[in-house]
Order: structure tokens, then sequence, then C-alpha cells
């Protein structure tokens, strides 16, 4: 018979199918990810004091804290992946192969067609195409109608059309599939019946894989050897050892890997997984088939066709096991587990008696054996495949027929995905159910039936199904849900106990790990979550970020931490530099500011935001003012607003904008009275900070009324300071405070020096000057030179200016924005006002802090219109009492015509200033 010969061309469409089958086959055989498994990191998170900036008084220092985030990564489980793309891939991917083999086999003489086509026949009755419901609950229309489609091209062309082109045959069956196709899904009712046929079109290339599989059954050695002898050809070397120890390893092999499927390999033999074996398979029977035809082909088939179904069974092998490797059909894959193995097994063993016994004495002849190693098809052959059969009947027995088990379950599995797919969660469960039931290793059914369960309000049953799969079955996923639903049960114990058994099944598990080492954070055993989480590995960045939380919140900030990746990480690290008091890298804080761009998720956003503008001396606020006002009038941030807004004054303070700073935490505490108490004592430590004892005593009293019970010593002198004697003392016994030195003592040095400090805001430039004169303290006097220059320089004189700054830099290092402010005091003057900003370390803004009055002052003096200087100076003395700035004010307001205003303003300011000298400086022109 003539030997069809197609080019390579012919074959491309073959190779391309087989090779991206086998690429992604391969990647899930290899690297085995879990591909309908959704086990991620949530993110929660904890709050972390930082010291943003510190106020040193003195003998009286205390940092101003504030909260930057510490992200949490706790994984949990999701319902499992529907890969909707994929399914409808592979679903046309069936359509064109089923297309294929069914144009081939038309080729056939009559006997064999004859099998083929009652084979086709019987795989159609198992795909359960009853299930479609055409005309009635699992009537036969469904399968009547596609065995008519299916067969009616085959049947015509194998009649009348046998020796059309193939591509003709093709495209006419495919068409007729696809016919039939339309009109199954046209008439059923069930919902996405798309869906229905996608998935059990699985079915049906699965046969056709088997089939393969067992048809290639000796492949390997038959083509070790046909290799061997060409290698040896001429060689006169022992080809029979060679072959009989290469035969006896891979026999051995196989047999441990049977082993290791029913549970008891032999350790010092190694195994691997059985479906790996597919390539080497494929190739390897590849060649045993061009050996065959080349020698003796038989008149049932044309060599093309034969390559045909060849490249068509490797290619639709692969693409299933792609199939229930992404959908986690379990008992697909060991079903095909164990075919492989037996048929490996079986025909494999036989293949080496059938060659010893038949063609020992040309073995080691060097003759060229393969011409005549399957020719003719002889009877010892045939012995060989019926041996074969029959050696895996005797290897099912010895398994317990649990492929059985395992066609069972799948199918079951099959019909679970379709009512999973399309959001039929009872009839789903009850599949799943079934198909755990009748198969333990499989692991997505039982997960998938916990979250119906869940979803479907039955908590307890699914429970109870976790419990039963932890004892049964462990699986990562399902002990991670279990885990939690103790959690959320309040039974610690017990999620404890469960997620320090699983990490037994699975030690390399991070998922398991890490929530265990969060749950003995939790019940304060921290040494032991740090442990647990610094035996992770490197690559588990999860566990390295959570570790570094950890660390940070439990107080331990000198350790080395490792670069981070990630925005949790990054996030993390902005906390750790901060509680360090360090200011972030350069690196650190454009890593940080990139992964905000890229991030979806509101949570981290804010947080990452929140330490990012931890960070003292941040001039020009506006763009970062504006960001975060624009993340607030998103929906999705509405459950961090308020986060949202106290990062917006932190980044307002980060700018020297002290009075808006303050303004807005008084807001936040109206608008959120359960968190009013951390609100107004941070607003009391920065009043405190800028020497304003009275508010900032007021603000820490309302504190303590809204439930702010974290009193410390300095709190205790602040209230000393703001004249609330009383009240200090009744807070001093409730907490159990000390007394300082100072207070003990109120004529030493640094009671001296706190006598002036607490009124150094209400008192003029000259007298403060004078007190600071007989200061003999070195260090005390140059603080205080310090302050007054901040505060009061705008009242004083050239000379005086200069010696305060003499004294500040004599003792703190020489400065030289001070040194020409000093050479210079002009308020007026640009460059003079620039260098006064710069030793201040502040921006371009001369409002922002109302506590220093000279550069308010500066601000007024600039200005030519009235009323600008008047809301000016009207803004600062809302906080400052500074008498100059008042007295200013008065003049202003007369001078528009705001007399009420101007008389309002000298009442208050009798409120601390004598009689006299408040005439006294009514006399003066400002």
């Amino acid at each position: 018979m003539h030997k069809a010969k197609s080019p390579f061309l012919g074959y491309l469409p073959a190779l391309l199918f087989v090779l991206l089958g086998g690429l992604f086959s391969y990647y899930y055989l290899l690297f085995d990810p879990v591909a309908y498994r959704v086990l991620l990191p949530g993110y929660f998170l904890d709050r972390l004091p930082i010291p943003f900036d510190w106020a040193g008084i003195g003998p009286l220092s205390f940092p101003i804290l504030i909260d930057n985030f510490l992200v949490f990564q706790e994984f949990q489980s999701f319902a499992p992946n529907i890969p909707v793309v994929e399914n409808q891939v592979f679903g046309i991917l069936a359509v064109i192969s089923i297309s294929f083999f069914l144009a081939l086999i038309s080729s056939f003489k009559k006997w064999q067609f004859l099998a083929a086509g009652i084979a086709w026949i019987i795989l159609l009755v198992f795909s359960n195409l009853n299930g479609l419901n055409i005309n009635g609950i699992n009537s036969n229309y469904p399968l009547i109608i596609a065995i008519i489609g299916n067969l009616a091209g085959p049947v015509f062309f194998h009649l009348e059309g046998k020796n059309r082109p193939l591509l003709l045959r093709w495209i006419v069956i495919l068409l007729l599939v696809m016919s039939t196709t339309a009109i199954l899904l046209s008439y059923s009712p069930l919902p996405y019946p798309a869906v229905f046929l996608s998935e059990h079109s699985f079915i049906l290339l699965l046969g056709l894989s088997i089939a393969w599989i067992f048809w290639n059954g000796h492949a390997i050695l038959s083509g070790t050897y046909i290799l061997l002898t060409r290698a040896n050809k001429n060689l006169g070397l022992r080809v029979s050892i060679q072959f009989l120890v290469l035969g006896i390893l891979y026999l051995l092999l196989l047999f441990n890997m049977l082993l290791d499927l029913t549970g008891l390999p032999i350790t010092w033999i190694p195994t691997f997984h059985p479906l790996v074996l597919v390539i080497p398979v494929g190739v390897m029977g590849w060649l045993v088939l061009r050996v065959k035809s080349k020698n003796e082909l038989n008149p049932s088939f044309n060599l093309f066709t034969l390559e045909s179904l060849h490249l068509l069974g490797f290619g639709i092998t692969l693409w299933v096991i792609w199939k229930l490797k992404l959908v986690g059909n379990q008992p697909a894959e060991e079903l095909l587990k164990h075919l492989i193995t037996y048929s490996q097994i079986g025909f494999s063993a036989f293949f080496m008696i059938y060659v010893f016994s038949n063609f020992f004495t040309l073995m080691d002849s060097g003759k060229d054996v393969e011409r005549v190693l399957f020719k003719p098809f002889s009877l010892p052959y045939y012995h060989l495949r019926l041996g074969g059969l029959i050696a895996m009947l005797v290897l099912t027995t010895y398994a317990d027929g649990i492929i059985g088990v395992q066609v069972n379950a799948l199918s079951n599995q099959v019909l679970g995905d379709y009512y999973y797919e399309t959001d039929q969660k009872l009839e789903a469960s009850i599949l799943y159910e079934n198909a755990w039931f009748r198969c333990r290793n499989n692991p997505k059914a039982k997960n998938a039936l916990a979250h119906l369960l869940l979803e479907l309000k039955q908590p307890s049953l699914a429970k109870s199904h976790l419990e039963q799969s932890f004892s049964e079955a462990p699986q990562e996923d399902n002990i991670v849900l279990l885990a939690d639903r103790y959690h959320q049960e309040q039974k610690l114990f017990q999620a404890i106990s469960t997620l320090e058994q699983g990490l037994s099944f699975f030690p390399k598990s991070e998922a398991i790990r890490n929530n265990l080492a969060l749950l003995y954070v939790k019940s304060n055993r921290t040494e032991e979550a740090k442990n647990l989480l610094e035996e992770a590995p490197i690559s588990q960045l999860v566990s390295k970020n959570n570790l570094l939380a950890t660390q940070l919140k439990s107080g331990q900030l000198d350790m080395e931490a490792e670069q981070p990746k990630g925005l949790p990480g990054f996030i993390n690290e902005l906390a750790h530099q901060h509680a360090l008091g360090n200011f972030p890298s350069k690196n650190l804080i454009e890593s940080t500011e990139k992964a905000i761009q890229k991030s979806e998720t509101p949570l981290l956003t804010q947080a990452a935001l929140r330490n990012l503008f931890s960070i003292l001396n941040q001039p020009n606020p506006e763009e970062d003012l504006a960001l975060l006002d624009s993340l607030w009038q998103k929906e999705e941030m509405n459950p961090y607003i308020m986060s949202l807004q106290e990062t917006a004054v932190i980044r307002s303070l980060s700018a020297g904008r002290v009075g808006e700073a303050i303004k807005n935490l008084n807001g936040l505490a109206f608008r959120n009275p359960g968190d009013a108490g951390y609100f107004l004592h941070l607003s009391a430590s920065i009043l405190a900070q800028q020497l304003d004892f009275k508010k900032s005593s007021a603000e820490l009293l309302a504190a303590r009324e809204k439930g702010f019970q974290a009193f410390k010593n300095h709190h205790w002198e602040i209230l000393v300071l703001g004249g609330f004697e009383q009240e200090a003392e009744e807070i001093r016994l409730a907490y159990n405070l000390d007394f300082p030195a100072w207070i003990q003592n109120l004529d030493s040095e640094e009671g001296n020096y706190l006598q002036i400090i607490e009124k150094l805001h209400e008192a003029l430039p000259e007298e403060l000057f004078g007190e600071w004169d007989g200061l003999e303290n070195e260090m005390l006097k140059a603080d205080l030179a310090a302050k007054i220059l901040r505060a009061k320089s705008h009242g004083l004189n050239v000379k005086q200016i200069q010696e305060l700054a003499v004294m500040v830099n004599q003792v703190f290092g020489e400065n030289e924005d001070l040194k020409r402010f000093a050479a210079n005091p002009d308020f007026q003057n640009q460059e003079s006002v620039q260098a006064f900003l710069n030793w201040l370390k502040l921006g371009d803004e001369l409002t922002g802090n109302p506590y220093y009055s000279p550069l308010i002052w500066s601000a007024q003096l600039i200005q030519s219109d009235p009323l600008v200087q008047y809301e000016i100076l009207n803004a600062a003395t809302e906080f400052n009492r500074d008498p100059i700035l008042w007295m200013k004010k008065v003049q202003v307001a007369r001078q528009i015509g705001l007399s009420n205003y101007a008389t309002d303003a000298l009442g208050k300011m009798s409120e601390w200033i004598d009689e006299e000298t408040l005439y006294q400086l009514q006399m003066r022109k400002f």
C-alpha cells in the first residue's frame, strides 16, 4: 500500500498542539502550583507609637508620640478559584480535537472503524450528556443527538469518501460537531449549558488519553532497545546485558512508584510524579511507531493516520493533565497516575519477555534487529499485549481496585464543578461531598464543600467537615480555614493546637507557620512567635514582614532588618526607622512612593501614607495634603477617613503648621468621641512643646475626661506649669507619679528656668532678656536664649539679639543661618527672614506656627493692607498671648474701624498684663 508522506508543515499544527500542552501541563507537574486554591494573605494593622519630635524644656523633656502603622498578614482560605477562560479554551480544544479524531478514524478499515465507533459511543455514554435534560430529566435525547451528530460525518466518509483529503473531512466533521453542540445548547433547559458541555468534554478527552497511554505501554523500553541496537550496531557489544540492566532498573523505578501510590515506597529508590513520564512516552512512542511503520505497515492504517493519531493522543493527554491540575480534579489525576504506572509496568515487563524469548539469539549479533522486531505482527507480539493487560488487572487487584473509586469520584466532581461554576451551591455541595466520600485524596472537593456550606449559612456543618478532613486527610487550606473558624469562636487554644499539628503535617507551609505565629503573639507568646518566624526561609516574604512587625510590637528595635520587598515590608521598615529616630533612606522612600501608586488596597495605601509622612521638617505640604483630600473623597476610602485626616494633621505638623494641626486635632476629637482622648493628648503634647502650658493643661484634662489614662511624670509637670496644681496632684496620686527635683526647690537654677519658661509667651521681651541675663547655668541659659529668639526677637534690639545668638552658637555649635540673621535682624528684609526660617528648619511659610511671634510680626509687616494685617494677627492671637502681637492687633483694629474688637482685645489682655504695663503698651507705636 502506498505510504503517504507529509511534509513538516503538515505536522506543524499538531506539534504546536503538543508543545503548548507540554508547556502548560509540565508547569503544573514540575512546579506544583495549586491553581484552584485561593490561600492568600489578608492584611490587618496595628499601631506603633513613634517619637515624631522631642520637646526639650530644660529639666523637662518628653517625646511627641504619633502612631505609625504596622502591617500584619494573616493567610486566609477563600473559595476555590473558577478558571472561566481556561475552561472555555479547553472546551474549544475539545471540539477541535474530537473532530480531528473522528476525521482520522473515518479512514480506518471496516472492523477497526466499527471498533472505534463503538468505543466512541461508549465514551459518549459515560460523558453524562443525558444530564442536559432535553425533553425530560436524564432523557436519552441528548445522547442520541450527540451520537448521530458525531458519527454521521465519519460514517459517510468511511463509506463514500475515504480517499478525500483529511483537511476536507476534518472541516466537514468539525462543522457537524459544532452544529450538534449548538443544537444541544439551544434545546437544553439547564442554566449555562455551555459550561456543562465544556466540563464534560473533559471525560471524552480523558478516555482518549487513557487509550493513548495503553497504546504506548511499552514505548519507553521498546524505544530504549531500538536506540541501544542502533548505538551498538556492528560493535559486537552485549546489547542483551545493557537492555536487561536498564529494563530491570526501569521496572524497579516503576514498581516503587506503584508502592508510593499505595503509600509504602522504598525509601532508597527514587520516585517522582508518574505523569512526568508522558513526554518520554510520547517521544519514544513516536520512535517506535516510525520503526513499526517502516518495516511492516499494518494494512488497516497508513503511516500518516498512525502518526496523526499518535500526535493527537500525545497532545490530548498533555492538555488533559493541564485541565485536571487546573480545576483540582484529584481523582482524575490519581486515575491517570495509576493507569500510566500499571500500563508501563505490565507492558514493559512483557516486552522484555517478548524480546528475550524471540530475539535473544540476535540481540548481541550486531545485526539490524529493529527490522524484524515488529515483523510480522505475530502471535508472540499479541501475547505481549494480552500479557500486559493481565498484568494491569493484577496490579489493579493489588491496589484494591482503587481506579473504580476514582472513576466514580472524578465524574461526580466534573458535575460538581459545573454546579459550582453556575452558582448552584446546594447541588455543588452534595456532589463535592459525595466525590470526597468516594475518594479521600480530593482536597479541592473538601475545601469547596466547606466554603459552600459557609455560604449556605451552615457553619457548624462546615466546621464538622473541616474537622473530618483534619482527622482523615489533612490538607493545608482546610487547616487554615478550620483554625480561623476556631479563632472566630474565641477558641484560641484549639486554633493554636490545630495549627501546631498542621505544621507537623506541612512543615514547609508558610500559611500555617505564619498564622500560628500570629496566634502566639495574641496569646502573649511573643518569643515563640519570633522563633517560629525566624525559622521561615528567606523566600517567605510574608513571614519576614510579620517577623519585623512582631519584633517592633514587642519593643525590639535594634535588630538588623532584611531588605524589605513589597508595600507591607516598606510600611513596616518605615515604622522601624521612625522608631529608631532615623531618617528613612531615599531608596526606601522612593520604593514606597512607587508601591503606593500601584497599590489597589485602600488599607495599605493609607497606612503607607501615614508612615511616609511621619518625617519631621518636610516643608511645602500642599501637594501631599491635596492627595489626602482626594483620597478621602473616594468611596473605597470611607473606612479610613479618620486615619487619613489624622495623617493630614501629621503632615501639617511636619511642615511646621502648628496652628492648623491643633485645630484639626480638636475637630477629630469632636467627630470621633471614641478616640478623643488620643487626639486631645496629642494636641496637649504639641502645645506643651510650644510652651503654651495653660492650653496644654486644658487639653490634658479634657483628654482625661474622654478616657485617656496613660499619664506620665511629664504630664504632671505640664499641669503644674499650666497653673493646675490641684488637678496635677489628683493625677499624681491616681497614677503614682514621682515628684521631679525642680518642684521641690523652686529657687534652684532649674526652678528659676521653668518659672521664666512658664510665662515666656505672655511676658515682654525686655523683661525676659533681663531674667535670662541673670541665669548662671550655661546649658539652661543657652536653651532659654534659643527659645527667646524664636518667640521674642521681634521685640528685642540688635545688641540683645546678637548676645542671645552668640550664646546659642557657643553652646550648641555654630549655625551659619543664625549668624546671618543676627548680623541684620530685620524682619522686613527678605534675606534676614529667610536665614531665620532656615535656622528654625522651616520652609517659606511665615504664619504656620502662631507661637513663632517674630515670623508673625514679619508676615504682617510686609503687608500693606491693614485688613490682611489684622487677619494675620488675629489668627496668631487665637493661640499666642504675646503682648506686642496683641497690641499691634488693637492698633490695626482701630485703624480699620473695628473699635469694638480692639476694646475686647484690651479686655482680654488685662487678664495677664497689669494695668500700668497695659497703659504703657498703648502709648507705644508698633
